[in-house]
């Protein structure tokens, strides 16, 4: 039987940890839960055996998902096809009862509804947490779950009366996986205390030490990559290579107010289009500006789409760039015959400045102008590949020259203006940070470049991929990232030292979306606690 504690040793032995992408973190999970349910502990583990590790998600998730309100909220329905409209989700209960108190919505054939809201994994979990015997959950007006694992539409309560259900599965406005990193969880405990899980107590009585845990977490930080990649490879399934990578280069920009426009920009506006629009022996420059017109126009943002400002009170630079953009359009618009989005569509509220859609849309189109040839695809194949699997010296090359594509970017006009016929900047700023091109070398390129490597058996390239990702310095950290170090760790010189890797990182993100929640009700069906406390044979 595999054990994750036992294994994590024995791959270590074998130096496999630093070689390629494991799976031994979902083994693992699947056979500590078999060796429970043999054991009598029967709970949800027959469902994870039969589905993987798909549907392992906590409690907390779905509730940091309502709270967030990270779903389709002018699509909603209830189980038995009601219309619902969320005008707020509660306010969140951290004492007993019902999860959010005061929610309010509107119900068709009801109207105004007000109530408390509780939050399930699955449905089957209203009954099973008896919630159907208890006088306190007659106030609940809706019960929100992830997954609906029974034929009722509804729930009863202790009165006997029905209650609507809504199913966000059907409803998330992207991917589970890549909403935890939308997650804010500080404003979802309200400054609440932390409390240390039952796997900090271990590390403190040295039951395992840190270098153990560093292991598991790289296992774990394989699994993300390798579920993202999943994503990824659903979408090659019916696009390219090159546009997969486009598109969700273009869904990374828009962060988490504008991913979806984004993702649609990047679909109605496919690579294969651009090329046949732009001959490859027009200057770089030209092609530069020609793509903008494409994108900006394709997106309803160029200057005279989306600026209320009249044209004559634009000073004499903003002038010429507009008049320059919008020729390009106008010639190019009538061989499209494409309807272009609205302003609307894009969101600026809460966005700095510096990261407008129009700068992100610009700095795309001088990214596919210089390698409209060859594709950026291809030229970042290239790139790794000409790192040495076997030396890891060479990895900080590979890192260089990845980011530098990116971070190099510059724009005669953009450079020196957040906005267009805004005051113009005195020095030159960078049309894409550090912190957001370090999410698409993690969360993007090495995904759907270890996709290709594993069409292609290229072990090599697998390798190359796994040093970059095991040798990437730490991400900025998030409230996700902030709460599993202090549930686990409880200390900052502690987790600078473990947790000093994106893979680490990555992994703690696996944990949060896989068992933890803030109390320790859940550390008992834990994997990481379970590794730590269970000594079975491997």
């Amino acid at each position: 039987m595999l054990n994750i504690r036992k294994c994590i040793s024995e791959y270590m032995e074998r130096g496999y940890v630093a070689n390629y992408f494991s799976n031994v973190y979902q083994q693992g999970i699947i056979s500590l839960y078999a060796d429970l349910k043999k054991g009598g502990m029967h709970h949800r583990f027959p469902l994870f055996i039969l589905e993987g590790t798909e549907k392992l998600i906590k409690e907390e998730l779905v509730r940091c998902i309502w709270f967030g309100q990270h779903i389709k909220k002018d699509k909603l329905h209830t189980d038995d096809g009601l219309r619902l409209e969320v005008l707020s989700p509660g306010w969140w209960n951290s004492e007993g009862g019902p999860d959010f108190r005061l929610t309010e919505i509107l119900l068709e054939g009801k109207g105004l509804v007000k109530g408390n809201t509780e939050i399930h994994v699955f449905a089957s979990d209203w009954r099973r947490h008896l919630h159907d015997k208890q006088e306190t959950y007659n106030s609940v007006c809706l019960h929100v779950v992830m997954w609906n694992d029974q034929e009722e539409k509804y729930v009863k309560n202790f009165a006997g009366q029905l209650i609507p259900q809504l199913t966000l599965s059907r409803y998330l406005n992207t991917e589970l996986d890549d909403i935890i990193d939308l997650i804010d969880v500080e404003s979802a405990l309200k400054g609440g205390r932390i409390h240390p899980g039952h796997c900090k107590t271990e590390l403190e009585n040295r039951t395992v030490d840190e270098q153990w845990l560093g292991r598991f977490l790289d296992f774990a930080g394989d699994e993300r990559i390798i579920r993202k990649a999943k994503r990824y490879e659903r979408w090659m399934e019916i696009i390219p290579f090159d546009q997969a990578l486009y598109e969700a280069v273009m869904e990374s920009l828009g962060y988490k107010e504008n991913k979806k426009p984004f993702l649609t920009l990047a679909s109605r506006m496919p690579l294969k289009d651009i090329r046949s629009l732009i001959p490859e022996d027009v200057p770089v420059q030209e092609k530069a500006i020609q793509i903008q017109s494409l994108l900006l126009g394709i997106a309803g943002l160029l200057p005279y789409q989306s600026n209320s400002k009249m044209p004559g009170v634009f000073d004499s630079e903003t002038m010429q760039y507009a008049n320059t953009i919008e020729q390009a359009w106008y010639v190019q618009k009538q061989k499209l015959g494409k309807v272009s989005m609205s302003k609307n569509e894009w969101v600026y509220s809460g966005i700095r400045p510096a990261n407008f859609p129009e700068r992100r849309i610009v700095a795309v189109a001088h990214l596919l102008s210089q390698y409209m040839s060859e594709g950026l695809f291809h030229h970042l194949l290239s790139i790794f590949r000409a790192g040495d699997n076997e030396n890891v010296s060479t990895i900080p090359t590979v890192t260089k020259s990845t980011l530098s594509l990116f971070l190099t970017i510059q724009d005669p006009y953009w450079s020196f203006h957040y906005r267009i016929g805004g005051k113009k900047l005195k020095k030159s700023q960078k049309l894409l940070g550090k912190e957001r091109v370090s999410h698409i070398l993690v969360n993007v390129i090495i995904p759907i470049l270890l996709i290709y490597a594993r069409k292609q058996n290229d072990l090599k390239l697998e390798k190359i991929l796994h040093l970059t990702y095991t040798n990437y310095a730490p991400l900025p950290i998030t409230s996700v990232i902030r709460f599993m170090e202090d549930r686990i760790l409880g200390q900052s010189k502690a987790s600078k030292k473990i947790i000093n890797s994106a893979r680490r990182q990555q992994g703690l993100y696996q944990l949060f979306r896989d068992f933890c929640e803030n109390d320790t009700t859940s550390c008992n069906t834990c994997a990481l606690y379970l590794s730590m406390v269970k000594n079975k044979s491997c």
